[in-house]
């Protein structure tokens, strides 16, 4: 008999998808900017991809429309984390032994070589989440930094100017900003088969739980004092 337990927000469920968009919007538009390319096996010659929108100019509007997006909804994030613990979830707790514990038995289970006890999230999950919060504030932070360079007395320039400059310039901010945006994109494809495998092998509702807020337990997880 599985015993449904409420985690997730509907506020916090709502930013996870909205946030999945705005990546995927930010990352495409980002390559093309990187990379400009017209003519592909289903694209358009330079002259005709003008006349449909398919623009520098209209790509870099994308970009940036979704770059306050992103930012918005880190900051909606953050705002809705003091109001629920179910939303508190990406906060590792290093100085607890129930996190190494945790960590070890779920190196195991992953492994292949030893079970772990029911969580409703893993220490390895939100060590994982807590640094994905970081590099997704790191590219916020060179985004608009680079944003406000063409506007160097501007509002972004004196908020996060400082974050290009401290990493040696414009050219090391693109850099690092793109070999971020890869790292995120690397969290996406690990991130989905993980919560594919937590619900293959736990029937938990793990993959549902981003949409009706609940996952499903036999036993009480371990963690349950950090949702109540």
């Amino acid at each position: 008999m599985f015993k449904r337990i409420f985690i997730f927000s509907a506020s916090l469920r709502i930013w996870h998808w909205i946030n999945f968009l705005t990546i995927m919007v930010l990352f495409f538009t980002g390559l093309y900017i990187g990379t400009p390319y017209f003519t592909t096996s289903s694209g358009y010659e330079a002259t005709y991809a003008y006349d449909k929108n398919i623009t520098m100019g209209f790509i870099r509007f994308l970009h940036f429309s979704a770059g306050y997006v992103l930012l918005f909804s880190f900051l909606f994030r953050i705002f809705i984390a003091f109001f629920r613990k179910g939303d508190r979830l990406f906060i590792p707790k290093f100085w607890t032994i129930e996190y190494w514990e945790g960590i070890k038995e779920t190196l195991k289970e992953y492994l292949l070589i030893g079970s772990r006890k029911p969580m409703i999230r893993n220490p390895l999950a939100r060590t994982a989440y807590f640094f994905v919060y970081l590099m997704i504030f790191f590219m916020i932070a060179t985004g608009f930094g680079m944003y406000g360079l063409s506007d160097p007395d501007g509002f972004w320039a004196s908020v996060f100017g400082w974050v290009v400059w401290s990493l040696g310039g414009e050219f090391e901010a693109h850099y690092w900003h793109h070999i971020v945006a890869w790292l995120i994109i690397l969290f996406f494809i690990v991130h989905v088969y993980f919560v594919s495998r937590e619900d293959f092998v736990h029937k938990n509702g793990e993959v549902s739980s981003m949409f009706n807020g609940s996952k499903f337990f036999k036993k009480d997880p371990v963690d349950l004092k950090d949702i109540k």
